[in-house]
């Protein structure tokens, strides 16, 4: 579930509208070498609060007619109603968000059993809007380059898709409690969550777009590990308590999985073990909280039990797909299960921002030459800023690297 090291990465996303292209009209692109690419978004946005906006996440996939892959250059998401652009994205950012069809492409059985290879072309798109500026309806601008056929780039409008106003994030409780908790990988488009594309049972989906990793750090210190930081008992989450966000009933539980004595030394994942111990509960309108990488023998609930809030379920470790003891936490609908099922926003009931870490100064010192992971969360009270005094907040993520208090 986690790989801690991308979340350091500099998050620099620029709203500048440039003119590139025209559009062009079909019998305009039939002539050029650019067979049509039908845009469609699979899974409708649902507005999610947190501090420093509104956040609207999902995918645009771009489906050719022809033979030809389409090469996007260029991404623009503008709101129909003004014509305002609301963010867009190119370069090195576009780069890190396309999805292009797996090379060679996945096998029948790959799309039916799962996998991350995309069978259809896909753009991530994660941005925030201003709380009274939420717009209704959202429609797409791509570009595609066309240097291979020594034509210009052309321009596509298409892609509308309303924006789900009409639905909540599920609110829930706190999974874990105190003060020290971060939310890795929250609130953000460059996370390994956001970015996993699942396709399982014939349909891709994106079952971690909301997700956060807990990491435990000292509420005075900000420091993550004790002593050696290679040992995952050594991490000051290590063996604490999991709780319920909601009342309901177990659904599926697995223990006995070995935790991972020394961090960042996961074998490669598969289905089965990704999510190591873990906890699904049924939380009501086919919503279901999924607790991952508990530590073995700690789970505390089995399939069919009935929890109510603020329940014990487990303890932190680190077992299956985990680099360091975290709780890896998300919502899923329609199917309870981590990777085949889409991913649904939550928000949590209250919680107070404490501090942050200082992702200007993570990421550069751990792009230095030789500056391991291990020597990073060793020193992690270098990095981490508390607030002269605390911030509450009521139903909301929480942003990226904020350092909270649970109740």
């Amino acid at each position: 579930m986690s790989k801690i090291r991308q979340v350091f990465i500099l998050f620099i996303m620029t709203a500048a509208i440039v003119a590139a292209g025209c559009t062009q009209s079909t019998a305009e692109l039939q002539a050029s070498a650019i067979p049509p690419v039908n845009l469609t978004v699979p899974f409708s946005p649902i507005p999610v609060p947190s501090s420093e906006g509104v956040n609207l996440a999902y995918e645009l996939e771009l489906s050719p007619t022809g033979n030809e892959t389409p090469v996007p250059e260029r991404v623009e998401v503008v709101d129909p109603a003004t014509g305002e652009s609301l963010w867009s994205l190119e370069g090195d950012m576009l780069a890190a968000l396309y999805h292009p069809v797996a090379d060679p492409p996945p096998t029948a059985a790959e799309l039916e059993n799962g996998t991350g290879k995309v069978p259809v072309p896909r753009v991530s798109l994660w941005f925030k809007v201003s709380p009274d500026a939420v717009p209704d309806r959202l429609v797409h601008r791509l570009t595609l380059n066309q240097t291979g056929s020594g034509l210009s780039p052309v321009t596509l409008d298409g892609g509308e898709v309303a924006v789900r106003t009409d639905l909540r994030p599920v609110v829930i409780g706190s999974p874990m409690r105190g003060a020290g908790w971060t939310a890795i990988e929250s609130t953000a488009p460059m996370t390994h969550h956001f970015l996993a594309q699942i396709t399982m049972n014939g349909v891709t989906r994106v079952p971690q777009r909301y997700a956060q990793d807990w990491i435990y750090l000292d509420p005075e210190t900000g420091e993550a590990v004790v002593g050696n930081a290679t040992l995952a008992k050594n991490y000051l989450g290590y063996g604490r308590e999991i709780y319920s966000v909601a009342n309901g009933t177990v659904v599926d539980v697995l223990d006995g999985l070995p935790d991972l004595e020394t961090i960042y030394s996961a074998p490669p994942a598969t289905v089965e073990t990704a999510a190591g111990n873990y906890v699904i509960v049924d939380i009501g309108d086919e919503k279901y909280a999924c607790y991952a990488h508990m530590a073995p023998g700690s789970v505390r609930v089995e399939e069919g039990d009935t929890v109510a809030e603020g329940q014990v379920l487990g303890q932190v470790g680190n077992s299956g797909n985990s680099d360091i003891p975290h709780l890896h936490f998300q919502v899923v609908t329609d199917t309870p299960s981590f990777l085949g099922a889409e991913g649904y926003p939550h928000v949590y009931r209250s919680f107070d921002v404490i501090g942050g870490i200082n992702q200007t100064l993570a990421e550069q010192k751990t792009s230095e030459p030789d500056y391991s992971m291990n020597r990073f969360w060793s020193e992690l009270g270098d990095f981490v800023v508390f607030s002269p005094q605390s911030m509450s907040r009521e139903n909301e993520l929480p942003e990226n690297f904020a350092i909270v208090l649970l109740p």
